[in-house]
């Protein structure tokens, strides 16, 4: 049996009403990382996805005016740090705190020239293959030239709040 419903007519929501209905996808939280010719940069960003295991490579989507794409785009290459719940307070700073401080006092090592936060859950470092502008931020395409990853809890959003996921049995890689 088939039950017919109607929506009312489709409007364009505003912008408020769309973030509202985004933050229903929960996302793991992200800091991504370069480096430039005064140190570290990065910036918070929960729009990421595996694109390709052919080769290996990423999506990630940041502001077009953000600071860490002009210093990717520069550098050639960045790290996603997937955060693990116990570095939930650094979503807000790696998001808001000021870019030249943003790396004060946070620990890190370095893959292939570029910045890795200790401690993620994940971390990929990739070479920037192409960009592609879309709207107000810009995509970048990176393949993987290292991956690793943690037993720890990774940080979840969702409806704007923060959330750990229930431990899962951690499987061999």
């Amino acid at each position: 049996m088939t039950i017919e419903t109607t929506l009312p007519t489709a409007s364009l929501p505003d912008q408020g009403t769309f973030r509202r209905v985004m933050g229903r996808f929960p996302t793991f939280v992200t800091v991504i990382t370069t480096a430039t010719d005064t140190g570290p940069a990065g910036c918070t960003a929960n729009a990421v996805l595996s694109l390709s295991l052919s080769p290996a490579s990423i999506l990630v989507s940041l502001r077009s005016a953000s600071r860490t794409l002009r210093e990717i785009r520069d550098r050639g290459a960045f790290a996603i740090n997937t955060l693990s719940w116990e570095q939930r307070a650094l979503a807000q700073r790696f998001a808001t705190g000021d870019p030249a401080r943003r790396f004060d006092g946070v620990a890190h090592s370095w893959s292939d020239g570029v910045p890795v936060l200790d401690g993620c859950a994940a971390t990929v470092v990739c070479r920037l293959r192409d960009t592609v502008e879309a709207f107000d931020h810009t995509l970048l395409i990176g393949t993987a030239e290292y991956a690793d990853c943690t037993p720890d809890t990774p940080m979840v959003l969702l409806d704007g709040q923060a959330h750990r996921l229930p431990p899962a049995e951690f499987p061999s890689l």
